[in-house]
């Protein structure tokens, strides 16, 4: 297909409807998502809820090292393959991904007694075979949303997401019918993870198709492509962890608790840019492929602008509300969690894109896996240097760092790719007006919390969004940070809705 041909069909098929539906659902599985943490945290102990964040690391690390690049490397050659070749890349894909779990399960289940010495956490030696079966059972939700994405299918995607993170947070009913410990809450986890491994498979296979073509044709590709990206896997989840892991390490399952509910991003943060970039990577990767990056710059920034516009408000809930936002979300006996969240919210203001993931539409899985590394290698020295020096917040401050030192370093080589200059390659001068206006606006707001004078932390933090979701809408339109084709966008979709 020629160029003239590939942009129109990364323009038609990314202008929004089909990525508005999946941030959407998105942003709605991220609400329930919260919920459920919300929930979790008001049924069990903070020892078990710690256990219980300990398994979540060590699982995240398993299941990204095991998948073996398989949920890049499908939506990458699902898109650009040939109609009658994507069954067969569709359907080994989910085979292999199966097989890799089985042999994931067995190793964690031997591990974990090793983890609950390192950890002192017993409750992971008892509960190995809940834990395992529980991380077996989740491997199909890991390719599931590529393949659906690369099919053009947003709209069944974004329905299941919904649907089974509401299951899921059904689920925690059995905590109050039954016993509120860990062990309750592994089983109704692995039953919830039946229905959903039976769920995804059946609609993975029917959006698949069937296999036109041998399934091992050009595996040899696919498989050297996700070797590229095992690397970057391995160090990037152990990176994302790593932060985590040496405060688990270095203190009890209780104190880890606090930490974990801090040091991670608010759900929806990295949720609303990981999915608009995930929804239109294949338009980029099809652009990329054509050269044409001039379309690809324009449909990149198009959505960049618009991530903006919505997660900035946050910055500035976190940086004046964090213990309100902790006390709400995870109750005072976490309150120790708003540092980190604090430290941590300051990624918000990069998190306009997925950096990695537009490399890797550019077919840059060499330099990511680099990247990957470099992250690993500055997050664990960091780390371990700060926790010396702050203590258990240290860590986070090492993340911080880290992040903005290698996403500008990836930048650069997106820069090179597209034959752009670095001064050019982001909407600098839009990121840096929204980020001057939200901050301001978030200011303006405080004073207002004086008028209510020791209101409870909802009361307090319902008034302040408010007032600055006000003065953020006003100061956005003042400044025509909104565009007319935004407004026509949002317009359509209500009538849509209407």
């Amino acid at each position: 297909m020629n160029r003239a041909k590939w942009s129109a069909v990364g323009s038609k098929s990314s202008s929004g409807g089909g990525t508005v539906v999946y941030v959407l659902g998105s942003l709605i599985e991220g609400v329930v998502a919260m919920a459920f943490t919300m929930a979790l945290v008001r049924l069990i102990s903070t020892e078990d809820f710690g256990a219980w964040r300990q398994f979540m690391v060590l699982g995240n690390i398993a299941w990204n090292i095991t998948i073996f690049g398989l949920p890049r490397s499908l939506i990458y050659f699902y898109s650009i393959g040939k109609g009658d070749e994507q069954g067969a890349i569709a359907r080994r894909s989910l085979w292999l991904c199966l097989g890799f779990g089985a042999v994931a399960a067995v190793v964690f289940y031997f591990g974990l007694g090793f983890a609950a010495d390192r950890f002192d956490s017993p409750a992971l030696a008892e509960e190995a075979f809940l834990f395992s079966s529980f991380l077996l059972l989740s491997f199909p939700a890991y390719i599931f949303n590529p393949l659906l994405l690369a099919a053009n299918r947003r709209t069944l995607l974004a329905g299941t997401k919904i649907a089974l993170a509401l299951l899921r947070l059904s689920a925690l009913v059995a905590l109050v019918w039954f016993a509120a410990d860990l062990r309750t809450l592994l089983l109704a986890m692995n039953v919830f993870a039946v229905v959903q491994f039976v769920v995804l498979v059946v609609i993975y296979l029917r959006v698949a198709g069937p296999a036109m073509v041998p399934l091992s044709r050009d595996m040899g590709a696919q498989l050297g492509y996700s070797a590229n990206l095992t690397g970057q896997t391995i160090a990037g989840q152990v990176a994302v962890e790593t932060d985590k892991l040496i405060v688990s390490a270095a203190y009890p399952p209780a104190e880890f608790a606090a930490y974990s509910v801090g040091a991670r991003e608010l759900p929806l943060m990295p949720m609303i840019p990981f999915s608009i970039s995930d929804s239109i990577s294949p338009h980029l990767s099809r652009l990329g492929a054509a050269e044409d990056y001039t379309e690809f710059r324009e449909l990149w920034h198009k959505w960049i602008r618009r991530t903006a516009l919505l997660i900035y408000p946050v910055f500035a809930m976190v940086l004046f509300q964090a213990k309100e936002i902790v006390t709400i979300l995870y109750t005072a006996d976490y309150l120790a969690g708003a540092i980190p969240l604090l430290i941590i919210g300051c990624l918000i203001p990069m998190r306009v894109t997925s950096f990695y993931q537009v490399l890797l539409t550019l077919n840059g899985a060499r330099e990511i896996m680099y990247a990957s590394f470099a992250m690993l290698g500055l997050i664990a020295g960091l780390g371990y240097l700060f926790l010396n020096i702050f203590g258990m917040w240290g860590p986070a401050v090492g993340v911080v760092i880290a992040e903005y030192v290698v996403n500008a370093a990836v930048l650069m080589r997106i820069a090179r790719r597209t034959r752009e200059r670095f001064a050019k390659i982001l909407p600098w001068g839009f990121l840096a007006k929204l980020l001057a206006i939200t901050v301001a606006s978030g200011a303006a707001a405080l004073p207002v919390l004086e008028l209510i004078g020791s209101a409870n932390a909802v009361t307090r933090f319902a008034v302040f969004c408010a007032v600055l979701l006000v003065l953020y809408g006003a100061l956005a339109m003042t400044f025509r940070m909104v565009s007319q084709e935004d407004l026509v966008m949002v317009r359509n979709r209500l009538k849509r809705k209407g």
